[in-house]
């Protein structure tokens, strides 16, 4: 009898992993949003993680890409507000495979390289990759990753990583990171420079920067965090 419930049970696990993988292998595009003049893009999220990149972008839309497993999709709905296309994504749903989170799922932006963007976490990581306009993120529970910046990024978590790298070609703007609680790393080009003031109400600071790059007159540059460590990291590659 137990051996019978041994395999029963191990067949249980199969099925739900072969119906995981077939599921996870089938991206659900959901929707291409024209921008029709508006000139920024407001996303807000919670409960599932978030990627956004301009590679492959059309200029004059946004594509958005749900990956889900849960019996009901996150519920996304848009809209337009003056200049603004906003974007609101909610998780939601019980899963239909046992033994498997209610929400594995995850939400791929494809955006414009020149738009500005403002996010809103609640819980989840957020990824960004080669914005190349002004971005900031809010984020409750979850880390934050700006890779390739090429202007100003202002990023905060209220618990969770915070980590942003600007580009070889970036255009001197203000940079703002900060956490809670989590550690905070910046990644700067050779020819980094700006005013920067570091702060670590309960960690370690380490600054490579050279007094000539650390304290320029502008941009402005912040980093702080109050459970963790702040690191600035000089590229030289």
């Amino acid at each position: 009898m137990a051996r019978q419930h041994f395999r029963r049970a191990l067949l249980s696990s199969l099925t739900a992993l072969t119906l995981l993988g077939a599921l996870a292998a089938d991206p659900i595009v959901l929707r291409t949003l024209p921008l029709r003049g508006a000139s920024r893009l407001r996303i807000e999220v919670s409960g599932l993680p978030l990627f956004v990149t301009s590679q492959g972008a059309s200029s004059g839309s946004v594509r958005v890409r749900l990956n889900y497993t849960s019996a009901r999709p996150p519920r996304i709905e848009s809209y337009r507000h003056g200049s603004w296309l906003e974007l609101s994504t909610i998780a939601g749903g019980n899963s239909v495979i046992p033994f498997v989170s209610a929400n594995p799922t995850h939400l791929d932006v494809a955006v414009p390289g020149d738009l500005p963007m403002q996010i809103h976490g609640f819980t989840g990581a957020i990824s960004i990759v080669d914005p190349g306009a002004n971005v900031a993120v809010d984020n409750g529970t979850g880390e934050i990753d700006v890779t390739g910046a090429r202007v100003g990024v202002d990023l905060a978590a209220e618990r969770g990583n915070v980590r942003a790298t600007l580009a070889k070609g970036w255009r001197p703007s203000t940079v703002r990171l900060e956490t809670g609680s989590g550690n905070v790393v910046l990644h700067v080009p050779a020819n980094f420079r700006g005013h920067v003031v570091l702060g670590a109400a309960a960690g370690r600071t380490s600054d490579p920067l050279g007094a000539n790059a650390r304290d320029a007159k502008a941009p402005f540059v912040w980093l702080y965090s109050g459970k963790g460590d702040v690191r600035i990291v000089v590229d030289h590659s």
